[in-house]
C-alpha cells in the first residue's frame, strides 16, 4: 500500500490513532485498511508527535466537561477540581504521574547514574516519589479550584490549555536530549523531525489561544512561558543526573509543565478578576 494513500500509515488519521494509543488508555478501533495489510509499515510515533497537542485537547476537554458539569450541579469548586483532575489521570492511565514518581525516586535516592536508572525501573513507589506526586497533584487541584471559584469557564480553558501545551513540549525535549539508555522507550521512539516538532508547537499555541486568550488576555504568554520553563527544568535536571531522557523523564516533564502552566494561569486569571 502506498504510504500516501488516504488510509495509509503516513496519514494524519493513522498518526492520530497512534498518538491517542500512546497518550491515553482509551481503546482505539482497529483500521482494517492498515492493521490487516501485511506489507504496510506501522506509523512512526516520532512522526505522530506533532498531534500530541490535539490529543491533549481531548484529554483536557474531558476534564473540563466534568468540571463544568459538577459546577453546574452545585458541587463546590475544590471538589469539582479534584474530580476533574482525577478523570484526566484516569484517561491517561497515570502515565505521566508514574514517570514523575519514578524520576523523583531515582534522582533523589540514587547515588550514581546507574543506580538512578535502576531505581527508575523499579515499580515500587518510594518516599521521594510519593511526596513529589502528592505536591504536584495538590498544586494542580488548588490552582484549578482557585480559577473555578472566579469563573468555571476560565478554569475549563486553563485545564485544556495546560494539557495541550505540556504534551506539545514532549517532542522538543526528545530533540534536545539524547536517550539515557540503549533500550526502552527513549531509545526506541526516535526523534521527531524539526518540522514536525515546530508544527506541533504551532498547533499547541493556536489551541491555547483558542481556549485561554479571552480569560487570560496577554497573560497567555505567562502561561506558555511557565509551562516551557517547567519542561526545561526537568530536562536540565535529567541531563545532569543521567545524561539524557527516558520515558519516565518525558512523563515527568509533561507533569511539571502542566502543573506550572496551570499554576501560572491561576495567578493570571484570579489576579485579573479580583
Amino acid at each position: 500500500m502506498d504510504a500516501n494513500d488516504e488510509t495509509g500509515p503516513g496519514t494524519t488519521a493513522a498518526q492520530l490513532r497512534l498518538a491517542v494509543t500512546f497518550l491515553t488508555r482509551l481503546p482505539v478501533a482497529r483500521d482494517p485498511g492498515i492493521d490487516d495489510e501485511p506489507d504496510t509499515a506501522p506509523p512512526s510515533l516520532a512522526a505522530a508527535m506533532w498531534l500530541f497537542p490535539l490529543v491533549g485537547f481531548g484529554i483536557g476537554g474531558a476534564g473540563a466537561l466534568v468540571l463544568g458539569a459538577l459546577a453546574w450541579g452545585g458541587v463546590p469548586a475544590p471538589v469539582a477540581a479534584t474530580l476533574a483532575v482525577g478523570v484526566i489521570i484516569w484517561f491517561t492511565g497515570a502515565l505521566h504521574e508514574d514517570g514523575l514518581s519514578d524520576v523523583a525516586d531515582g534522582f533523589g535516592g540514587g547515588g550514581d547514574r546507574d543506580r538512578k536508572l535502576e531505581i527508575m525501573r523499579d515499580s515500587r513507589l518510594g518516599a521521594y516519589g510519593t511526596v513529589t506526586l502528592a505536591v504536584v497533584i495538590v498544586a494542580k487541584i488548588a490552582a484549578l479550584a482557585t480559577i473555578a471559584a472566579h469563573d468555571v469557564g476560565a478554569a475549563a480553558g486553563a485545564l485544556i490549555a495546560s494539557a495541550v501545551w505540556s504534551r506539545a513540549l514532549i517532542a522538543p525535549t526528545i530533540r534536545w536530549l539524547e536517550p539515557a539508555r540503549e533500550d526502552g522507550l527513549g531509545a526506541d521512539t526516535g526523534a521527531p523531525s524539526e518540522g514536525d516538532s515546530l508544527k506541533g508547537l504551532a498547533l499547541a499555541v493556536l489551541l491555547v489561544l483558542l481556549v485561554l486568550a479571552t480569560p487570560a488576555g496577554w497573560g497567555v504568554i505567562t502561561v506558555l512561558v511557565a509551562g516551557g520553563l517547567g519542561a526545561l527544568a526537568v530536562g536540565l535536571i535529567a541531563l545532569r543526573q543521567i545524561g539524557g531522557y527516558t520515558g519516565d523523564v518525558l512523563g515527568a516533564g509533561q507533569a511539571i509543565a502542566e502543573t506550572a502552566a496551570l499554576v501560572a494561569a491561576s495567578a493570571v486569571i484570579s489576579g485579573s478578576m479580583s
